[in-house]
């Protein structure tokens, strides 16, 4: 076994009312004046309301920041920072998706590091301060960002998602309702639930996987492949969206120590370039450089031994006679037979030229793809003709 390592410091409180912890949660840290942050939408959802009635039967002082953009971006991160300091907070609590955890971090990194320009900190472990108490509560079963050590932040001048990456951008504490995700669309269900498998197949093919992140990895796809469809069906099953929940968080745990791949080093592009949701980015990409990955002799094997527990029935069709290279094409099968069930029930788009992307811009999305960290960690290095390949088979 070659030497790894593997670290979660997150505390995790999960299930059935566990928001009703977050006073007691707060208290143990210290906090007794909060900044919550989240974003217009979940407040005009009334998500965010269930956060702040929690704080305010407890009679926690707390100011409330609602303006975090679909994309986060420096700009805000530093407004964040300079209001934190202005009300005299002296904690956080992030109630939204990636962007909305992702600019709490980066505010609490800025403060951190006695209010300095975020954009200053880019790179891995430059970040070496201790961030102010935070307590991230995701309303997506997707992005993982409650338990892991990358943020990723918009350049809005330079139309790129910059990462960061540090253990001490982690969390100190995630809760995990599923009260708070059970008004989830099913297009957005199953967008986030295809980005939280997008990590969980890329932390098991990474070339930095070890056997923890294989665990979290493993149980994370059997849980969204046992629940994403009933979620996205009956958006009121607790179980299921309980159960998506978890497999979020696994998943981000899993890419956190192992990172993610060819996948993600696209989609921070379409992001930062095409403004293309990052969720969508990563359920129409996977298939196509799952497909990539095998036809230039990627993981050989390695994505057949997920067949069972993505899709259980199918391996036990093949039999275990089945030559890994059969397993493989059957998992990467099954990844184009989920698009299509969600395109067809549900509306999602499988193509870039539904979401508006111009074919003209294909060509600087896979530069900047070429160059991004996330793909130092694929098995083979992408070029230039490789990323477009797979952006002409997206269009």
């Amino acid at each position: 076994m070659k030497a790894f390592e593997f670290a979660c410091p997150t505390k995790i409180i999960a299930g059935a009312h566990a928001l009703d912890k977050l006073p007691d949660e707060l208290k143990d840290r210290g906090v007794s004046h909060p900044l919550v942050m989240t974003d217009a939408g979940l407040m005009k959802l009334g998500v965010a309301a269930k956060l702040t009635d929690v704080l305010d039967a407890a009679d926690v002082a707390y100011d409330v920041f609602d303006q975090v953009p679909p994309d986060s971006s420096m700009d805000v991160v530093n407004e964040v920072a300079h209001l934190y300091e202005a009300r005299g907070c002296d904690g956080f609590v992030a109630i939204g998706g990636g962007s909305v955890i992702d600019t709490t971090k980066g505010a609490a990194a800025s403060l951190a590091c006695e209010g300095v320009d975020f954009a200053t900190l880019q790179g891995s472990e430059i970040l070496h301060a201790d961030l102010p108490p935070f307590v991230a509560v995701p309303t997506t079963a997707g992005t993982g960002s409650e338990v892991t050590l990358v943020a990723v932040v918009a350049d809005t001048k330079k139309h790129a998602k910059l990462s960061f990456t540090s253990y001490k951008l982690v969390p100190h504490a995630a809760i995990l309702d599923p009260a708070l995700t059970s008004s989830l669309p099913p297009k957005l269900t199953a967008t986030t639930g295809m980005d939280a498998l997008t990590h969980a197949i890329e932390a098991y093919t990474s070339i930095q996987k070890n056997p923890v992140s294989d665990a979290f990895a493993c149980k994370a796809i059997e849980l969204i492949a046992q629940n994403l469809p009933r979620a996205c069906a009956q958006g009121d099953d607790a179980d299921a969206r309980a159960n998506l929940a978890l497999a979020s968080l696994l998943a981000g745990a899993a890419f956190s120590n192992a990172m993610v791949g060819v996948v993600h080093a696209l989609g921070h592009s379409l992001g930062g370039l095409c403004h293309v949701p990052h969720g969508q980015a990563m359920m129409m990409l996977l298939p196509h450089c799952v497909r990539f990955n095998l036809y230039h002799g990627v993981h050989a094997g390695v994505y057949g031994e997920l067949l069972a527990h993505l899709a259980p029935d199918r391996a036990t069709e093949l039999g275990p006679a089945a030559m890994p290279a059969e397993r493989d094409l059957a998992f990467c099968d099954e990844l184009f037979a989920m698009n299509e069930r969600y395109h067809r029930e549900y509306g999602v788009p499988l193509k870039l030229s539904e979401l508006g992307v111009e074919h003209g811009q294909l060509a600087a999305v896979a530069k900047q793809a070429r160059y991004d960290g996330a793909a130092l960690y694929n098995e083979v290095e992408i070029t230039l003709e490789d990323a477009l390949e797979i952006l002409e088979a997206t269009y």
